[in-house]
């Protein structure tokens, strides 16, 4: 059995303001009842089937979500990724501040695996992932990304 090499947890939970849940429930609401009029039904039942669906995902799942590296696999959670399944990792960075390693996988359906960092992380990230994996020098934060964050999604 290999070791654990590095180990680092952060909350999953998005710290989202009164107003948020408002503007989105208004949203909602609205998208549901222009549908029903314009008797689109199989449309309000998909947004309010998603909207259940998101709701429950994000109230159910752990807020801490722990990581860590040993010399064959990631693991988060209670899932092990092989370091032959990752292509590569990103180091992403928000101005000055690192905020995300972001994992590039060789799966169909799941590209992208996003994790929490900070810069004190990122630099031991560096100097343990380069021995296992490449990393892609290329790749920035891009404008969807910066949506999802600004809006908390």
């Amino acid at each position: 059995m290999s070791q654990t090499i590095y180990s680092w947890s952060f909350s999953s939970k998005k710290s989202r303001w009164n107003t948020w849940y408002i503007i989105t429930l208004s949203i909602v609401i609205g998208l549901v009842i222009w549908w029903f009029l314009t008797k689109q039904y199989g449309m309000s039942f998909i947004i309010l089937l998603l909207s259940w669906l998101i709701y429950f995902v994000e109230n159910n799942t752990s807020d801490l979500v722990e990581v860590s590296i040993n010399e064959l696999w990631i693991k988060i959670w209670d899932s092990f990724y092989d370091f032959s399944v990752i292509d590569s990792f990103t180091l992403l960075y928000e101005w000055e501040n690192a905020i995300l390693v972001r994992l590039n996988l060789n799966k169909k359906w799941l590209r992208h695996l996003d994790l929490n960092i900070d810069n004190n992380i990122a630099l031991d990230l560096k100097n343990i992932l380069t021995n296992y994996i490449v990393e892609n020098w290329k790749e920035n934060l891009g404008f969807v990304d910066k949506v999802i964050r600004l809006l908390k999604l």
